[in-house]
This record gives structure tokens, sequence and C-alpha cells, in this order.
């Protein structure tokens, strides 16, 4: 009989966190409640609201804020995305994609150890989160089998909530004793430094659960567990002997002993390849895929189980009317620029949006006069209509070569020029008479009578040969490689092929992976939804990395700002933020 793991909600529940309609209980624990919750656009997250006692403590409030920030960094297709949050709510909040699959933890209490192959892709599956986990700078600490959840394609790696960044601000240490007893690592155990080969000794115990039903290092206290990890070797009695091997190396007592996460991935992928295996057969046992069919099933029913309101922003602090109501956050201000903006409506300042960020306010329905004012300068007013239930949105800009901030529809980012006609004629002109002249100088400096006549003779042609140099570069100029971000869809070109758009909504995700020269767009088309023509690019964390973004003149920090600005606002709900 299928599980059932969505809950009504409670009386005093909210029905609305952020910008999400909530359906369901999903759960609680000690850091809050999690709950089935509905996007605007119509996607499934899971919004996991603090407890209050929590949300009173300015101490947590800090770490949860810079969780939050980390958590924004990770990448990756086995990672549970972080969608949204918000540290300064009251409570604070944060939402994910939603995994209709049970935890590893409640799969084998339930349906008992996996069979061989399909630890064997959820060892691959894991290793690659952890890839791009550890990428990013950050240690999750606590991988555990309650952290592990499984979908139809592949394991997720969810809870940050106690993950760490390497550079960890003043108030956490790398040596905080974090984590589940059962499947902390040796240096956990003594309290001294944690690395990503932390989280590999507790991916080995994981694979060992999951083939065996038991931690490697026995029950009991949690005293008498941690001493085993310290000092005893793990049981891997019933691991497959193809698995034995690759786990006993994650074990290993000190950290410098273990491979690393690409090290496993490619020993698991040496054998039958995941991907096939669960494009034929699927990874999981028959009972654990109806699990997931089951949730699945009950999920989209709840989220489609009545109207939806119109979409509106995450709350904003409530103006009041004059009759003293309150009144929804009903204007969005966006500013790719890199001054902050100034948002006056009908000659009255209602507040400020940061460079490149957004902000909603509440402003009284009906025709209202929209000016925004950005480092002296003031952009022509503009007329908007405001609803009290829907929300208006203005994205504002600085284009080059202007001053003033203006209101703009699509935003394009280009790297290079093209030559028209008459400049490719005269580029043309400039590398014939570059190449002519520059040959007589040579052959006049060979027929000089004074030395001095030679070399001035030679430089002239050697700065007539850069000049060929550049003509021929300049004729033979192509078409800019460019991005136009709308409202939409995207449009991109490269080199001289054809100018190609593509549906925001034809993805499941939207994200700038990777910082830095080394930041790339990456889109994971919709499995449900192929792409008639496939995307140009490289696979990357089972997406496809359409370009680097310096292709596209998207450079400095500033740059990067500016480009992830346009997307949070351009691609909606499929976007998912991983930081700066």
């Amino acid at each position: 009989m299928p599980d059932r793991v969505h809950t009504p909600l409670r009386p005093g529940d909210p029905e609305r966190i952020g910008p999400y309609r909530l359906r369901a209980r999903l759960g609680g624990g000690g850091m809050g409640v999690v709950y089935l919750g509905r996007s605007p656009g119509g996607h499934t997250v899971a919004v996991k609201a603090v407890h209050p006692d929590l949300a009173d403590d300015p101490a947590f409030r800090r770490r949860f804020t810079t969780e939050v920030r980390a958590a924004r960094k990770v990448g990756g297709f086995y990672t549970a995305q972080l969608v949204d949050a918000d540290p300064e709510a009251d409570p604070p909040w944060l939402a994910t994609a939603y995994i209709p699959g049970p935890s590893l933890h409640d799969a084998v209490r339930d349906h008992g150890p996996l069979p061989a192959d399909s630890v064997a892709a959820l060892g691959a599956g894991l290793a690659e989160g952890l890839a791009a986990i550890h990428a990013c700078g950050i240690v999750h600490r606590d991988l555990k089998p309650g952290n592990i959840l499984l979908a139809h394609d592949g394991p997720r790696v969810i809870d940050f909530g106690i993950a760490r960044a390497l550079d960890a601000t003043s108030h956490t240490r790398s040596t905080a004793v974090i984590g589940t007893a059962a499947f902390m690592s040796p240096e956990q155990v003594r309290g001294e430094r944690v690395g990503p080969a932390s989280d590999v000794f507790a991916f080995g115990c994981v694979l060992a659960y999951a083939a065996t039903g038991r931690s490697p290092f026995g029950d009991g206290p949690a005293v008498v567990v941690v001493q085993r990890i310290a000092y005893e070797d793990a049981d891997l009695t019933g691991v497959p002997d193809p698995l034995a091997d690759l786990v006993a190396s994650c074990l290993a007592k000190e950290p410098e002993g273990r491979p690393t996460p690409e090290k496993l991935l490619r020993r698991l992928a040496a054998g039958d390849a995941p991907d096939e295996r669960r494009a034929d057969h699927g990874w999981l046992p028959d009972g654990l895929t109806e699990v997931i069919a089951h949730r699945t099933r009950a999920a989209r029913t709840l989220v489609d189980s009545r109207t939806e309101e119109p979409a509106r922003p995450a709350p904003e602090p409530e103006r009041r009317t004059k009759r003293g109501r309150a009144q929804r956050p009903n204007l969005r201000v966006g500013n790719l620029g890199a001054h902050p903006l100034e948002v006056v409506v009908d000659g009255a300042a209602v507040g400020r949006v940061g460079a490149a960020a957004t902000t909603a306010f509440s402003v009284e329905p009906g025709t209202r006069l929209l000016r925004v004012d950005a480092a002296g300068r003031s952009s022509a007013a503009r007329r908007i209509e405001v609803g009290a239930d829907r929300c208006a949105a203005v994205l504002f800009d600085v284009p080059r070569g202007a001053s003033v901030p203006e209101p703009v529809e699509t935003v394009t980012f280009a790297r290079g020029r093209a030559a028209t006609a008459g400049a490719r004629a005269a580029y043309g002109a400039m590398l014939v008479a570059a190449v002519a002249c520059g040959a007589l100088a040579v052959m006049g400096a060979e027929e000089a009578a004074f030395p001095l006549h030679k070399v001035l003779l030679m430089l002239v042609g050697l700065a007539l040969a850069a000049g060929a140099v550049f003509g021929l570069r300049g004729w033979s100029a192509h078409r800019p490689d460019s991005l136009t971000l709308r409202k939409r869809s995207l449009k991109f070109s490269f080199g001289d092929a054809a100018e190609r758009a593509v549906r925001w909504d034809a993805f499941d995700q939207v994200s700038v992976v990777g910082n830095g020269r080394d930041a790339e767009l990456v889109l994971w088309p919709r499995r449900d939804r192929p792409l008639f023509d496939p995307l140009p690019g490289r696979s990357v964390q089972g997406g496809t990395a359409l370009c680097p973004l310096t292709r596209v003149g998207v450079v400095s920090d500033a740059d990067r700002a500016r480009f992830r600005a346009a997307l949070r606002w351009f691609a909606g709900d499929v976007h998912v933020d991983q930081g700066a």
C-alpha cells in the first residue's frame, strides 16, 4: 500500500509563505516545519518555515543567513536546488525544489536494503552531488540516509542547514562537531578540522547502509558508536563484492587516504552506465518506483486542487491605505544598473531599489506616474496601471552611452561587432594598400645605401604589416556572439550560426553555474517536453552549458551581477540563483 507523506494543513498553519501557496504539510524537525507549496507559475516546491523560538534568536538568524548564502552556491543535478529564501522574514523561510520520493532511511526501513545495481546507481549520483557541493567550497557535514531523497531519475542530497562554507565566518568553525553519530567521520568525532574528505567517509557509511540496512559501525549509544568510528574497523558484511572495496576505501581513518568524489564517480561509472540502466529499467526496485509515482500524483493533485490566486511577489512590509486596510505589494521595480534607484510614484518617493536588484512596493491602485532617480539623474515619467490584486512590473536599465535609466522590455548581452558592407570595403582597401606599401618598403630597404635608411624602411614595412593584420581582422569580422533575455524566451546567436529562440517554460531550471571568469549559463530542459533542436554546448551537472558568460561580454563582477539580475527578472520560476 502506498505510503502517505502529505498531511493536511493544521489550524494556525499559514496559507502562504512568500509567493508560495501552501497545500499540505510534508513534515517537521528541529529547525521548523516543511510544507508542500505551489509557486505562482505552477511549480511544486518544499517550503521550510523556521520555528518561532529560533527565529527570535539573533545568533540563529545570522547563522541561517550564512547557510542560505552557502546553499545558493550549490548546483548540480543530484542536489535539491534552493529556489528562494528570505532570512529576514518573520519567520525566516526557504524553498527548495520538491522531490516526490522517500528518504533513503525510509526506503530501507520500509522496503529493505537496495539491490547491488541500485546501490551502485545511488553511489554514482551521490558522488556527482558531492562533487558539485565541494566545487563551491562547501562541506555538507551531515550526509546521512535521512538527508538523501530517492527520485525517479536518481538521488538528491538535501538539507544544507548545518553545512558550512570552508571560508566560514567568525561565528562558524571548521572544527565544530556537527553531524549524526553513526555517519560521522573520525575527524568529526575527534573535533579536528573537517574538510571534503569527511563527506566521503559519510558517503561510504551511506552506501553500506543502503546495501545492508545497518550502519557499518553498529548500533548503540552514540558514545559507543563514535568510539568504534575512531578506532575500530568497519563491518562490511553483506556489502556486495563489487562495492566492498570502494566502500572500504571511503572509510579510511585518515582523510588523505580516501578517494575524491570525482574518483569515486569514475570507478562507479566504469561498469554498467547508471544513466543507461535508469533509462532502460529504472534504477530502483518496483516497490520504491511505485511509492515515488504515488507521491508524484498526490503532490500534483494537491497543487492543482484549488484555483490559484494571481501571482504575487514576496511580501514587503505592509502599508496601510487611508482607511487603515493593510495593502499587499502591487508594484515591482527591477534595476539592472550599477547605482541604486529612488522610486517616485505620483511625485512622492516610495523607496529604493539596490543595484542589480528587485524590490516590491505597495501603492494605491489605479493609473500612476512612475519615475526613478539614479546618481542624480531622473528618468522620464511613465504611466502604469496598478491593480489591488495584480502586480505591475517595470524593469529599468542604463543602456550603453546613456546616463539616464530607461524602462526596458528586453536585455541583450553581446561581444564583438559585425562589419557592415561599407566597413568591409574600407577594411579591404586598407588591407590591399598595406600589403602593397609594405612590399615596396621592404624592397626599398634592400636597395637603400645607408643602414639607417634600411632600418627606417624596415620599421615602415612592419607597421604596414600590422595595418594589414588589422584590416584583415576587420574585413573578416562576423556577427557578434549575443544573448537576449526576454519575458517569455531566450534568444541567442553565436558566430555566424542562425539566431535561435527558446521559451523559458521549456526548461526545468536555468542557472549561472561557477564564479568569476568560469561562470557559465546552464539550462536543464524539461524531460516531459524535449527540445526539437538540441541546445549547443557541453553537458554540465545534468544540464547544457550554453556558453561561458565571457563569450557575450559579461566579464567583470558588475557585469555578472547585472546578468544575474536580468536572469532573475526574465526567467521567472525556472531560474535558480546559484549565488554570486
